[in-house]
């Protein structure tokens, strides 16, 4: 099962109940109480945010953290990548060398275009596309699983291109 972490979810949830809030300084503990999470994990996505250029923060009295960039131009992509790193459904589709039959692995070349293609969907996405107008439907709507995977066309084995065998001949491993 592929599955994003918990920094992730609140880096996502924080972000949508910035957009939601667009004339709001709002503090981690605000955050925090809304979701109904830990806000030391908040202040961790936060401090991640900020140095990402994602959100600008301010301390002291009135302090707290908003939007840096409009939110048309951050894209759900870039926010899980941030956050995840590349997309490699197993370590062979990013890591040369991990596994003896990795050069022709018809395996690898299937997550690698599964990977691009969910990247390639979640970066088409923007946060503003997918903000709800009132931050108390926020806890019950990010982004609509049914929809993600109806837009992912997964590739069939049949697309693959045929490079031959997979396992080495028993006379290569001698």
């Amino acid at each position: 099962m592929i599955r994003l972490n918990l920094a992730t979810d609140y880096a996502l949830r924080t972000l949508l109940l910035l957009v939601a809030r667009p004339d709001e300084q709002l503090s981690v503990r605000a955050v925090a109480a809304f979701y109904e999470i830990s806000s030391d994990h908040v202040s961790k996505v936060v401090q991640h945010l900020a140095q990402a250029g994602y959100v600008r923060t301010g301390r002291g009295r009135g302090g707290g953290f908003r939007l840096a960039k409009p939110a048309d131009e951050i894209t759900v992509g870039a926010v899980i990548e941030l956050f995840e790193g590349p997309v490699a459904l197993l370590d062979c589709v990013a890591v040369a060398e991990v596994c003896v039959i990795q050069s022709g692995c018809r395996l690898k070349r299937l997550l690698r275009r599964v990977g691009d293609q969910l990247m390639a969907e979640l970066n088409a996405v923007t946060l503003a596309e997918i903000a709800t107008p009132t931050p108390s439907a926020l806890a019950h709507r990010l982004i609509p699983a049914t929809s993600l995977l109806t837009a992912l066309r997964l590739p069939s084995f049949s697309d693959l291109p045929d490079d031959g065998p997979v396992v080495p001949a028993p006379d290569a491993l001698l």
